[in-house]
């Protein structure tokens, strides 16, 4: 199905600072370790070398954090599994007791759940997820 989304491709701005990214990690550890080398040995320019291997470093980390607001990811919940599961109709494995925690079977696995108070075998619907933890209310 296509997207309905207006294209909201990064600029070529935004690709070059990504491509220089990927080298200047390199470029700055090479001249910091050849400045420290340069200050061992006495020679000259020694801590200009060292000062540009940081500079190189510190402007790869902030272009790095710039990339990350960038690019915006289509899937905001792919590694936040329970988040993934809220909404689903679920059945109760462990006893929810009022005020504690039980267990729920969610997709292939058992979760904690808390919310409440639910029987063996009922079902519950995920209104939530703190940490592993799933809030569960009745149907």
């Amino acid at each position: 199905m296509p997207s309905t989304e207006p294209d909201r491709r990064p600029s070529a701005l935004v690709w070059f600072a990504a491509l220089a990214s990927l080298g200047l990690p390199i470029v700055g550890v090479g001249a910091g370790l050849y400045g420290v080398f340069a200050i061992y040995r006495g020679i000259a320019g020694g801590w200009l070398w060292l000062t540009a291997g940081l500079v190189f470093l510190v402007a790869d980390l902030v272009i790095d954090k710039k990339w990350s607001r960038w690019s915006v990811s289509s899937e905001p919940d792919l590694n936040r599994r329970g988040d993934q599961l809220v909404g689903q109709i679920v059945a109760v494995v462990e006893p929810i007791e009022r005020g504690g925690r039980g267990s729920v079977r969610a997709a292939d696995s058992v979760w904690p759940a808390e919310g409440a108070e639910a029987a063996r075998g009922a079902r519950v619907r995920i209104t939530g997820c703190k940490g592993t933890v799933l809030t569960v209310e009745p149907v």
